[in-house]
């Protein structure tokens, strides 16, 4: 079995339904997971913070950086326990068709604009859903590859951003030390506060796992959806000539849409120079983003030049491509056939306008079914698995 689907092919259905979260984990430290807010962020950067002489140094502490010693391959642990706590609460299964991280989509989505690296994902049929994920020697493959010392340091400054801007509460629960000490903070990308989100993009309902970096100002406990408090931090160099700009534009479609995706409604950008210190703080609403895309100058001029160019809205055609590969994977998979597992793989050297849905061997299929064991092999948890034997035994 393989079958293809072109880049450049865009579904006329664009419904989306808003993002709702089910439920929140943590990971501290240790690798450990909790189904609960513990490593949730507030953000907090005052002017004060801002204008200091020298700028906010973004390289700062970065020989005692403490990264993750496992594999960023997605694993499911948190996900799928924070799935299973919401479905024990409510006593009944989320209805869903994928499973998944919003990277994964984000990157998906983005195929008809981004496509210059491979991506390489395995689908898991378990319980009439698909769970999908990076493939993980793929991914092991990927971060074999060493970074120089300016590459890491411009990764780390994304890090030590997030450091700097939040406060491990709300500000008025804070002490002054723990406001005025944060530069002085060892910096990881092993803390983390993530959701699970439940919407649908065209006809294919999707429940999608997301690390958050903050909330604004406060989380509400009444009920109400959390969402709409949620912020997203990233770092950018100065916007100082045309092909800074449209770089930064290209930046700006993939935050959109890693935000949209989950309902994330603002973004908070730091400008750096060149030497990592922050010169310049500048908020951006998702919803705004698309209409600034299509409306830049630089577009309206270089049409203005040539009537031939088309200015595109790549939003709404991104979320198009989106619905369209979401309902041809639906249709290509058989939701009620366990024993196959699927890879699914984008290849620009091979291909570079198709995307390929390929049967597994039964050697990766063995694995992929195999009891968890992290990076080791099987996607899904022991836990989950039985957790849903259960639900379905008892809702006979």
């Amino acid at each position: 079995m393989e079958s293809k689907y072109s880049i450049r092919k865009f579904s006329e259905n664009s419904t989306v339904k808003r993002p709702k979260e089910l439920g929140c984990f943590s990971r501290n430290i240790e690798n450990d997971i909790t189904i609960d807010d513990s490593q949730l962020s507030y953000y907090y950067l005052s002017d004060a913070d801002l204008n200091t002489p020298d700028g906010i140094d973004l390289s700062g502490g970065f020989s005692s950086f403490k990264a993750n010693p496992k594999l960023d391959y997605g694993d499911f642990t948190g996900l799928l326990r924070c799935i299973m706590n919401y479905e024990i609460e409510h006593n009944k299964k989320v209805s869903a068709k994928l499973i998944t991280w919003r990277g994964l989509l984000k990157t998906l989505m983005l195929l008809p604009y981004e496509n210059r690296d491979r991506l390489v994902y395995n689908i898991v049929v378990f319980d009439r859903q698909l769970f999908m994920q990076s493939d993980i020697e793929f991914r092991r493959e990927a971060e074999s590859v060493t970074p120089n010392d300016i590459q890491r340091k411009f990764m780390y400054s994304g890090y030590k951003f997030e450091k700097i801007a939040t406060l491990p509460k709300p500000w008025a629960k804070c002490t002054r030390k723990e406001i005025e000490k944060r530069n002085k903070l060892e910096v990881n990308n092993i803390e983390q506060y993530g959701i699970v989100v439940k919407t649908t993009i065209g006809s294919t309902p999707l429940l999608l796992g997301a690390e958050v970096d903050c909330v604004w100002d406060f989380k509400p406990n009444d009920g109400s959806s959390p969402l709409a408090h949620y912020v997203e931090l990233k770092t950018t160099g100065p916007l100082n000539d045309p092909g800074k700009v449209f770089n930064f534009e290209n930046k700006l479609l993939k935050t959109w849409a890693q935000c949209f995706l989950v309902g994330i409604p603002r973004i908070i950008y730091a400008f750096r120079d060149a030497s990592l210190k922050i010169r310049s703080i500048e908020e951006f609403k998702t919803e705004d983003i698309p209409l600034m895309i299509k409306n830049n100058p630089i577009s309206v001029q270089r049409q203005q030049q040539n009537p031939n160019v088309r200015i595109v809205n790549k939003s709404m055609q991104s979320i198009k491509f989106l619905s369209g590969i979401l309902s041809w994977l639906e249709e290509s998979i058989p939701i009620d056939d366990e024993t196959k597992t699927y890879r699914l793989e984008f290849d620009p050297s091979k291909n570079s306008m198709f995307v390929n849905l390929l049967e597994n061997d039964e050697e990766t299929t063995k694995k992929l079914q195999s009891p968890y064991d992290g990076e080791n092999g099987g996607m899904l948890t022991e836990e989950f698995k039985l957790w849903r034997e259960k639900l379905n035994v008892s809702s006979k």
